[in-house]
């Protein structure tokens, strides 16, 4: 553990001795997550969503059934919906490849200018490589033995699942690089930030609109059978939420901590505020059964940084008494580090 420790710390030093070559390391490491995260999203779309593995549905509502992704991906699929309904026979994966080059590019110019240059770019390499996967993996043939797999083709449920933990993962690996996966992600991305809170709730609501209206769609025009209907709301909801949970529960950076420090150190705060750009407030408290002066540590910090926190002040106080609270939204002043 010493030894890695020693690694990386002399990796951090050399890094800030060559600061062009970390630059193009963080780049590149960027444009890394975006192409692994395009290909987990491009699988979960093209394998879980847009095949017909419905299992016990019948032929007719094969066609009819889809799940409903949400964002970009699901305006998408509404297109392609409604130009089969005028019929203009369109293959979803084609309307998908083209429409979310089409959709992003407005999105992406946002970005640039409200978020971040590099988060801009990196989120055009995402999207650009996203659009290549799902025609690579529908070329293929890939997406379409996979889709025809016992295993999934015998339980529409399975089909969700897998859909939505490929899709949500490979989100959630977009947002832990400080990118996206492109269209309603960066929407999404960007009130995130402005209101310090989870991304995935924000992904539910605007999704959920996208999905109504596919399914008012597919009642209204006679493509579907109301139950058909009902199936595609209920199962692209599990696919929602379960997306969801899975971008929550990796993209941690702006999931807020309150630290409570007891200690007899009263240089402790001063050492804090030192090395966290956050502020402390400070009481004076008395131990019970040592009867000895204390001072209590209010602290708020990011999930990411409540290990450094809780290392440094053992560093000034072994003796020290620090309880974890997580919280679920902090107003006021709270420094988060700008994306890059």
């Amino acid at each position: 553990m010493k030894f890695a420790k020693k690694i990386s710390k002399k990796i951090n030093n050399f890094f800030y001795d060559h600061i062009l070559l970390r630059e193009v390391t963080h780049s590149a490491a960027g444009a890394l997550f975006a192409i692994v995260s395009a290909a987990l999203f491009a699988f979960g779309f093209t394998c879980f969503t847009s095949h017909a593995s419905q299992g016990a549905l019948d032929a007719a509502e094969m066609k009819a059934f889809t799940l409903v992704t949400g964002g970009v991906s699901g305006i998408t699929q509404n297109i392609a919906l409604v130009l089969n309904v005028a019929g203009v026979n369109v293959t979803p994966n084609v309307v998908q490849a083209i429409g979310y080059i089409v959709f992003n590019i407005p999105l992406i110019l946002f970005a640039f200018f409200k978020i971040s240059k590099r988060f801009a770019i990196l989120t055009l390499v995402n999207v650009a490589a996203s659009s290549f996967f799902i025609r690579l993996f529908d070329y293929t043939g890939i997406a379409e033995q996979i889709a025809s797999s016992p295993f999934i083709i015998s339980n529409v449920l399975n089909r969700t699942l897998f859909a939505a933990v490929c899709t949500g993962l490979g989100s959630a690996i977009a947002f832990k690089a400080d990118i996206s996966c492109g269209g309603i992600d960066i929407v999404t991305y960007y009130f995130a930030l402005r209101k310090s809170t989870s991304v995935g709730k924000y992904n539910i609501l605007v999704n959920s609109i996208i999905i109504v209206c596919y399914s008012l769609i597919l009642a209204f025009t006679g493509s579907s059978d109301p139950s058909t209907a009902i199936l595609s709301i209920f199962y692209s909801v599990i696919y929602l939420f379960v997306s969801a949970l899975v971008i929550d529960a990796i993209h941690i950076r702006n999931k807020k901590i309150q630290l409570q420090i007891i200690t007899e150190q009263t240089k402790m705060p001063e050492v804090l505020m030192a090395n966290f750009p956050h502020g402390i407030t400070l009481t004076n408290g008395k131990g019970a059964y040592s009867n000895k002066d204390k001072i209590i540590l209010y602290m708020i910090v990011s999930s990411t940084e409540v290990k450094n926190v809780v290392r440094l002040a053992k560093r000034v106080d072994t003796h020290a008494f620090i309880s974890v609270i997580p919280l679920n939204q902090v107003y006021g002043n709270f420094f988060i580090k700008p994306v890059d």
